[in-house]
């Protein structure tokens, strides 16, 4: 019934295609109707699926004849709205190499910057990340790290692929140098020569990172989530296992609060965001509404809800609020988080504005072997909210791409998990770039801590020594090129259609 369905778009959408056609056909002094159709029948085929559930259907550009005889790959970009930034097409051979479960790297995410110095013009790429075990962290790159060279070509966003994959690749590391008396931030001579083997096929496990942080007389769980990725189907549960086990664990550890790191997650698969949810909320709400989808004016038999699924209320933390760290990169379903958390529980949100994405995607199987993502649908809350557009603003805005040194990711030192855990406190984040300086009240460190808060921020877990020290770069970095905007995420499952957002 599916099928037939499909073919009577198929045929209509065809039949006024036709009418407009005789003259390009009747100029070659015979029929060629069928011969045009089946040049043309794959594109056909892609705008009848696009002005059936597209939400932007009504703004579609009308194209040129020539233009029905591109490549999907080609045309679909073409008969895209122009407020559209996020639909995408996935032919087989990009299936392989943009898959988010396994990708062939080096195992290491980063961001091309322009010179932290403001001395010259030079890009360089700062690693956000390392992958445990991948070439990256055998070669002894870390976090914070600043590329200038790869096989002793200067980096840059036209030649960054270097540095994402490759059969083995020599990188040139220069650190930073401060000049104490003038806090002038300085290049060292001192270059750092890492050998790294070829990219290999790496996972990365959306649970980068989960740990239990005491801080301050608070037991706070912390989970670095890269990534609302689901189970690859097939009766392989081991994501959901997972995410039982981790939050089971935070449950038997007792925490009290918690923070959700977000700030290099795009978003994933609204199962995901829904599961996770779960764990969060007060336990008093599971089984209510906690998003839902609404298609365009054509397709409204299509509008869809997610509840809280109360058959996890084992492994629920019963919150009443939750600090989200953003970033450059929270998008997506991570903003959905944030919207869809916000009737149940006060979102405390600390990092940078983040995309933008409050739009859900569909996952369109073709018969011509590619996949394509439209957005299809609007996502709301509870409430009927879907007002960030223009993204989230946290309340404190603090960029760490200003700052240096970087710590690893967890450690209660780093720039946006120490402020969180300041903020949690009951203090303002020492470091918020729309907060004011002011001089530190008598008996705080220049932190913003306590003089008994200073002493255990230390390691987070009251082991009396100093906290360590980031120091901001007087002029701002630009991002450019980053290797996180380059995956592209799978469809969610749903009944009837599959979701992604």
């Amino acid at each position: 019934m599916q099928n037939q369905v499909h073919d009577m778009k198929k045929n209509i959408f065809l039949y006024g295609l036709l009418a407009a056609v005789p003259l390009f056909l009747g100029s070659c002094g015979e029929d060629r109707t069928y011969e045009y159709l089946a040049k043309t029948e794959t594109d056909n085929w892609i705008e009848a699926q696009m002005r059936d559930v597209y939400l932007y259907y009504q703004d579609m550009p009308v194209l040129e004849t020539e233009d029905y005889f591109s490549p999907p790959e080609e045309f679909f970009p073409k008969i895209l709205a122009p407020q559209d930034e996020y639909s995408y097409i996935e032919v087989p051979e990009e299936a392989v190499t943009k898959n988010a479960i396994q990708d062939v790297t080096y195992g290491f995410d980063f961001v091309m910057v322009s010179d932290p110095t403001s001395t010259s013009s030079r890009q360089t790429a700062r690693v956000l990340q390392v992958l445990p075990y991948s070439p990256a962290e055998m070669a002894g790159l870390q976090r914070g790290d600043f590329i200038i060279q790869a096989n002793g070509e200067n980096v840059s966003n036209s030649n960054a692929d270097l540095l994402r994959n490759g059969g083995g690749v020599t990188l040139t590391v220069l650190p930073l140098t401060i000049d104490e008396e003038t806090g002038e931030f300085a290049w060292t001579e001192d270059t750092l020569e890492l050998s790294l083997s070829p990219a290999m096929a790496m996972e990365n496990n959306p649970f980068y990172l989960s740990k239990v942080i005491e801080y301050n007389g608070i037991k706070a769980g912390y989970l670095m989530y890269n990534e609302f990725k689901a189970d690859s189907g097939n009766g392989d549960l081991s994501y959901m296992d997972q995410m039982l086990q981790v939050f089971q664990w935070f449950k038997q550890q007792g925490v009290t609060e918690f923070v959700l790191d977000l700030r290099y997650n795009q978003g994933g698969l609204v199962n995901c965001a829904q599961l996770l949810a779960a764990m969060l909320v007060p336990a008093n709400c599971l089984g209510q509404e906690f998003a839902h989808f609404v298609f365009n004016d054509k397709r409204q038999d299509l509008n869809y809800t997610l509840n809280l699924p109360p058959e996890y209320a084992a492994c629920n933390l019963d919150l009443n609020r939750i600090f989200i760290i953003s970033g450059l990169y929270t998008a997506s379903a991570s903003e959905m988080m944030v919207n869809c958390l916000r009737p149940y529980m006060t979102v405390n949100l600390l990092g940078t504005q983040t995309t933008g994405k409050n739009v859900a995607m569909t996952k369109i199987d073709s018969p011509y072997g590619f996949t394509m993502y439209p957005v299809t649908s609007t996502v709301y809350n509870k409430n009927g909210e879907s007002d960030y557009a223009g993204g989230f603003t946290p309340e404190y805005i603090i960029s760490e791409l200003n700052y240096y040194p970087w710590f690893e990711i967890g450690d209660p030192n780093e720039l946006l998990l120490r402020n969180t855990l300041q903020w949690m406190a009951g203090g303002i984040p020492a470091d918020a770039e729309n907060v004011a300086d002011e001089e530190p009240e008598e008996g705080t460190t220049e932190d913003g801590d306590t003089e008994e808060e200073g002493e255990n921020a230390g390691t987070g877990e009251g082991d009396g020594s100093t906290p360590k020290t980031v120091r901001r770069l007087k002029g701002h970095p630009s991002p450019g090129y980053s290797s996180i905007t380059e995956r592209h995420f799978p469809a969610a499952i749903l009944p009837e259609l599959d979701h992604a957002l």
